[in-house]
């Protein structure tokens, strides 16, 4: 025998080597006839999606442990930039707001950065931060309501009293959120002399307390609902 017919033979060998040991694998199963042709005859495709299937799991195990080595990187970037002061504060949140963009700690970075461009009295930089977060977030987000809630009372600090008003009515359809914008509605419509707006604005806010009251028994509010019925009062006269 030729040494080509010599290889080609003991090739032979092993593949029905490796059918036999494959076929008395699906022996032990136990499985139907017609089950374990469907095995025999469909071998190579189902080997296939195993594959896949192992290599899909590999990757989304890949990436959830890069997104938590990213999170982790991220708050810690953060927690040390809250450390710091002054110029030097500002570049780190600056810096984890741009590095870690599609993480918590970008976000937080970016509400820090508002509230510092408030204190030094930059309402239009800070306007500017709010209303890009405010697009970002999703209607769902329970920070979007605070996010709003601070928007509303910036423009009415820069006078801007009409932005404020759209801002507060939105605020009025989330849930929890309703006293907070009618109070401010009312403040805001006084503001710009609109007595009729702003009396209708602080009776709705009285009314709604009212009704918490009356199945919730006296709240935390009481200083807020004062000092609303003290300007409801006032129109009044």
């Amino acid at each position: 025998m030729s040494k080509q017919q010599s290889s080609f033979h003991l090739n032979d060998l092993r593949e029905n080597s490796h059918l036999e040991q494959y076929n008395g694998v699906l022996d032990e199963l136990n499985l139907p006839p017609g089950v374990v042709g469907f095995l025999q005859k469909n071998q190579r495709k189902i080997w296939t999606v195993v594959i896949l299937i192992a290599v899909v799991v590999i990757v989304a195990s890949l990436y959830d442990s890069y997104r938590t080595y990213t999170l982790d990187k991220a708050a810690k970037s953060y927690d040390e930039a809250l450390l710091l002061q002054g110029e030097e504060k500002i570049a780190a949140l600056n810096k984890t707001k741009d590095k870690f963009s599609s993480t918590p700690s970008a976000l937080w970075s970016q509400i820090q950065l508002t509230h510092l461009d408030q204190e030094k009295g930059k309402y239009q930089k800070a306007i500017e931060r709010l209303e890009a977060l405010k697009l970002e977030l999703d209607e769902e987000d329970l920070l979007k309501p605070l996010v709003m809630a601070n928007l509303g009372a910036l423009y009415e600090q820069s006078n801007a009293l009409n932005k404020a008003v759209a801002i507060y009515k939105a605020l009025q359809q989330k849930e929890g959120f309703e006293e907070m914008a009618l109070s401010s509605l009312g403040r805001t419509y006084e503001a710009m002399g609109n007595k009729e707006e702003a009396i209708a604005m602080y009776q709705r806010y009285m009314s709604l307390t009212d009704e918490k009251q009356g199945t919730t028994g006296p709240g935390q509010n009481s200083l807020a609902r004062d000092m609303v019925q003290a300007s409801l009062n006032r129109l009044l006269q």
